[in-house]
């Protein structure tokens, strides 16, 4: 078996551009949301001069050996230093040129080291980057498999230990920087959210590094600390791309009076997220898309999402007439072929001639869990190394046959369009013309469009490319005539009409939306809440190097003036128009960055375990700051609990199997669902028996989970007849002996007055302080705990 981790570790190499893109997704309406998510790439994007792009191949990176200062020797040996554990490993390959992501990295003048770490028949490969030219560190993840049954808890050093040793090696790392250039990311969205509790601690620190005295988002560095105080991660922008004057020409006050001028709000439906589904929806006031652009500080200009000047029009919903062919969801109970869905997307999307398709998988919704797609590829020739393959995409509901994604080319990140001849005959659209072909395609392929959906009108002639090669249009969903926030259709057609792109964003748990709530905050007070929370900032912004609105747009740093928050969790905040409080929107990711603390823990017995768990997002308190520690849980909920603490991501392990059935006795159904899964897949509990996740969770049955999670059910067996439990005055009304033995003797569960209790429910905070114990006791039992899902 090969462990690579090269996926993760270019994910880790954009983490800071990814934090800011999540916290403006959260913030901005359904269209610009999507364009938002987008920009986590935006720190890896083509414009340097040592990336030349072809029509032909794709990418082609043409880094010059003859700018190199610091050579491969010295970059192999500095990594060694900098990471004392590369000494176990084999370098197995280095390259000039960085190719780990694409779109490529502006700067090509990057040692790209490739590490290969062997252990017995397992081998684990990671990547390390450093700049050919100043010897700074880029990035590197160490990913070592576990070392045996360790103590991780507590951790040898604090957090702010663990911050003093990030500081001393960036100096180290990165000698370009300047220690006064850094400005820590208080309530980093990464600190917490997604390290379990369950095996080595990890502190993770974001600092946002100063450009010419001035904050930058472009420039962020991310140092990841274990409880060892041994740095595991560090990755910090490459560099490539130009910023312009520090020196604004628009001063503070008349910045602040743009902005104000120009901010407002309207209601939507606001998805609650947690575990990466919703969970429940809010009515909430929050800004509009033009609300949110940028102010160039040289200009005065207000800046779109594409980096050009704003319209002065607002933008506005118009009604979606309804088309001569209309949507209809199959009805039969049997899913499509792939074969059958095939058809449907080259029926309406443009698929160049000579491709063929190439792959076709059945896959389960990650946020839907119920919903299956058919994930369909077309592709032509042989890929080229390091390249994209030239390929058609497309997601086809399995079930109803609906389109719900189509791109004519999937990988379109260069900005350049591939030329394909016209079709025979044909003329080139009108923007009239356009626009009813784009019309009656969203009536074809969304259900009900005339009905449900509204077309964003951005004014001007926003809807012709900016390089005039097609046209692109956006559909909002409404419900209740308010719309849904990150709820949206794309449309881009080439100038003959033919279907480019088509995405159809829509959430579909929109139907847990019973009633229509009753706005009680008005526009005006929501706009003074909103004055409060935010502020007008000058900062650089990187705009650009990513798709908006079916269209990618050129990269490029600007020195604006931002609306930004006063404190980061008020990016994962929205104004909720019925209760006028602040709602956090995207469950733990938002407790991570500070934005909820328990109110009504403190002086309970369990105050610590309670707080611990808080802190990592196992426990989420609730609209009114509570998690309710004497509230009693069921078997559901404490497997759900368990599970989160061992792998906030326990969700995303059930993708791998597409057939969901019964678990356990569990439904795919069940809220308990997933969690349910990952427990079977990890061999707490076995997949055979009948779990009644509903009811509620006495200490004998906790009892007899503990000793399946510790893997001690034939030590269980043996104490049965456990002298210690016979000693307990209720000891007849104990059923199972052994498993309550093991609990006890762990020091897992205690006895009361001499009394074991086996039929009291279990609380939360006699939860937390379970889970606390187990994470203390890992190293001291025979076998390692915590997640190692079985498939």
């Amino acid at each position: 078996m090969n462990s690579n981790n090269s996926t993760h570790f270019i994910h880790q190499t954009t983490k800071a551009a990814l934090v800011t893109a999540v916290a403006l997704a959260l913030l901005l309406p359904s269209g610009l949301a999507g364009a938002a998510s987008s920009s986590a790439a935006a720190a890896t994007t083509v414009t340097s001069e040592d990336v030349k792009i072809t029509a032909e191949t794709g990418v082609e990176v043409a880094a010059d050996p003859s700018k190199v200062k610091f050579s491969k020797e010295q970059a192999i040996a500095k990594l060694k230093e900098l990471f004392p554990a590369l000494n176990d490993a084999t370098v197995s390959r280095v390259e000039l040129g960085s190719n780990n992501s694409y779109p490529p990295s502006p700067n090509q003048m990057v040692w790209n080291v490739q590490w290969q770490y062997d252990l017995g028949n397992s081998g684990y490969g990671f990547g390390s980057e450093v700049d050919a030219v100043t010897g700074d560190l880029i990035n590197t993840y160490i990913s070592f498999p576990r070392k045996g049954n360790e103590t991780y808890y507590p951790p040898k050093i604090t957090r702010e230990e663990a911050l003093e040793k990030a500081k001393a090696f960036i100096s180290k790392a990165a000698g370009s920087i300047k220690s006064t250039d850094l400005q820590l990311e208080e309530g980093d969205l990464y600190s917490y959210n997604n390290t379990p509790l369950f095996g080595p601690v990890q502190y993770g620190f974001s600092f946002s590094i100063l450009k010419n005295g001035i904050p930058s988002q472009v420039n962020n560095l991310v140092v990841s600390v274990d409880g060892e105080g041994t740095v595991t991660q560090f990755s910090k922008p490459s560099g490539g791309l130009e910023y312009p004057s520090a020196q604004p020409k628009i001063t503070q006050a008349q910045a602040e009076k743009s902005v104000k001028d120009h901010f407002d709000v309207r209601l939507y439906y606001v998805p609650v997220y947690e575990n990466g589904a919703v969970t429940r929806w809010v009515l909430g006031w929050r800004p509009t898309e033009q609300a949110l652009y940028s102010l160039d500080a040289h200009t005065g200009k207000r800046l779109d999402q594409e980096g050009t000047e704003a319209p002065s029009t607002p933008v506005t919903y118009v009604d979606v007439p309804q088309g001569k062919e209309i949507f209809q969801p199959r009805s039969e109970s049997t899913e499509i072929t792939a074969e059958q869905a095939a058809k449907q997307a080259e029926k309406v999307g443009y698929i160049p001639a000579g491709r063929k398709l190439a792959s076709q998988t059945l896959s389960n919704v990650y946020t839907e869990s119920s919903r299956k797609v058919w994930m369909l590829s077309w592709e032509e020739g042989t890929r080229s190394m390091g390249t994209p393959p030239q390929q058609s995409y497309a997601q086809v509901d399995a079930a109803t046959g609906q389109i719900l994604n189509f791109q004519s080319e999937q990988y379109n990140f260069d900005g350049k369009s591939k030329t394909n001849p016209a079709p025979a005959g044909a003329k080139k659209l009108t923007a009239a013309e356009a626009k009813a072909k784009a019309v009656a395609l969203v009536n074809s392929l969304y259900p009900k469009a005339s009905s449900v959906l509204k077309q964003i009108d951005y004014g001007d002639n926003w809807s012709l490319l900016p390089d005039g090669s097609g046209y692109r249009y956006q559909f909002i969903l409404l419900h209740n005539e308010i719309p849904v926030s990150n709820s949206n259709v794309s449309v881009n057609l080439d100038v003959y009409g033919r279907l480019q792109s088509y995405n159809a964003n829509i959430n579909q748990n929109i139907d847990s939306i019973k009633q229509a709530p009753e706005a009680k905050i008005t526009k005006q007070e929501a706009l003074e809440a909103y004055a409060k929370q935010f502020q007008v900032k000058l900062q650089y912004k990187q705009i650009g190097g990513y798709m908006v609105n079916s269209s990618y747009t050129e990269p490029k740093v600007k020195l604006v003036y931002d609306f930004a928050p006063v404190e980061a969790k008020n990016n994962f905040e929205v104004l909720d128009a019925v209760t006028g409080k602040w709602s956090y929107i995207y469950g733990s990711a938002g407790n991570s960055a500070g934005a909820v603390e328990a109110s009504d823990i403190k002086g309970h017995a369990a105050e610590q375990a309670l707080a611990e768990l808080v802190k990592y997002g196992v426990l989420v308190p609730g609209e009114e700051g509570k998690v309710n520690p004497d509230q009693e849980i069921t078997t559901g909920e404490w497997i759900t609990l368990i599970a989160k603490a061992a792998n906030p991501n326990y969700a995303g392990y059930n993708s791998v199997n597409n057939e969901r059935k019964a678990v356990a006795g569990v439904s795919p159904d069940s809220p308990d669902y997933e969690a349910v899964s990952f427990a079977a897949l990890s061999g707490w509990i076995s997949s055979d028996m009948v779990l009644q996740t509903e009811s509620k969770l006495s200490r004998e049955q906790l009892a007899v989970l503990l000793t399946s999670f510790v893997k001690y059910n034939k030590f269980a067996a043996y104490l049965d007849k456990d002298p210690g439990v016979s000693q307990f005055s209720d000891a007849a009304s104990i059923s199972n002996k052994g498993a309550v033995a093991v609990a006890v003797k762990l020091g897992l569960l205690q006895d009361d007055n001499g009394k074991f209790n086996p039929q009291q429910n279990v609380t939360r905070g006699t939860a937390a302080s379970v889970i606390m114990k187990l994470v203390e006791l890992q190293g001291k039992t025979d076998q390692a705990m915590g997640s190692n899902p079985q498939y």
